[in-house]
């Protein structure tokens, strides 16, 4: 298939066109980062992109991501994850493409213990406006692109590509902090399914090429204490564990996480990194981040 990945340069997107390309589809890529005539949150650029990419299926993952960026930037939020995804859905369909839209599992809610699935949930109010403005995406797709639309409900991935910093994913957060022997914070009883970005990646290539949705995205079977992630943390670089506190979740914080993947795994889609050998991959990566968090520069 020909197809049009939408923030390619990004974490999950620089992984799956690798997947993509690598099982033998044409993709082509447009991020604004790395062209600024790209910006799909402004009327016809989606149109004129989406319909000169020739592209059978168009794969959008550029959004604004981050329960804390997105209440930083609450409007912006709502125009890059519901705004642009209305644009882009309804260039594509306009097109003749298919959709395919990265969503999040942050749309269940808290749940406790729950289990959510696809089309029954449980669905609650999201406690971010990054969840909801995620699920308003979902609607806006089923508006103006319904025809085979797929929708990824991605949860937890991690490896190479993620930067550390505020906001940014814990597992990344608790390998830097424990190489620069800063304190790592733990909140208290949360746990979660981690995914390896080649696993995330080869079950989302497995839900394109389906053409069916929605899809959970991740894990189910291997939940982790928290806890015991900031001790990993410490133990693959030798720092100690009195490092790590402990401390109570912040309000609208979802603690644990449970997702039903069996609609992916009926794909014939099995994880196969174990968080153990993600973490010793991912560290790699992680001492090549300088103090901001952020990829050193070379020369620097």
């Amino acid at each position: 298939m020909r197809i049009l990945v939408t923030g390619y340069r990004g974490f999950i997107g620089s992984h799956l066109t690798r997947e993509l390309t690598e099982h033998g589809h044409d993709v082509v890529g447009v991020d604004m980062v790395a062209n600024p005539a790209h910006d799909l949150r402004l009327e016809g650029v989606a149109d004129d992109v989406i319909l000169h990419s020739d592209a059978e299926v168009v794969v959008h993952l550029a959004a604004r991501v981050g329960r804390l960026f997105g209440e930083d930037h609450l409007t912006d939020t709502v125009v890059d994850n519901a705004g642009m995804t209305a644009l882009v859905a309804r260039a594509t369909a306009a097109a003749g493409a298919r959709l395919v839209y990265a969503s999040t599992s942050e749309v269940y809610g808290d749940n406790d213990e729950r289990v959510c699935h696809e089309h029954t949930g449980p669905f609650t109010l999201p406690h971010n406006i990054y969840g909801l403005s995620k699920f308003w995406g979902e609607q806006v797709a089923a508006l103006y692109a319904p025809y085979r639309l797929t929708i990824l409900r991605f949860s937890m991935p991690y490896g190479p590509g993620l930067p550390a910093g505020r906001g940014r994913a814990a597992l990344i957060n608790m390998l830097w902090q424990a190489l620069r022997g800063e304190p790592i914070i733990v909140h208290r009883g949360a746990e979660r399914s981690w995914c390896w970005i080649g696993d995330t990646v080869e079950a989302a290539r497995l839900a394109i090429e389906s053409g069916d949705g929605p899809y959970n995205v991740g894990r189910d079977d291997n939940a982790i204490p928290m806890m015991h992630v900031a001790e990993m943390a410490c133990d693959l670089v030798g720092a100690p564990h009195g490092l790590i506190h402990v401390v109570e979740p912040p309000g609208k914080q979802t603690v644990v996480k449970r997702l039903g993947t069996d609609r992916i795994r009926a794909l014939g889609w099995t994880p196969e990194v174990s968080l153990d050998e993600g973490m010793a991959r991912t560290l790699e990566w992680v001492k090549t981040l300088g103090d901001d968090g952020l990829p050193r520069q070379e020369g620097m």
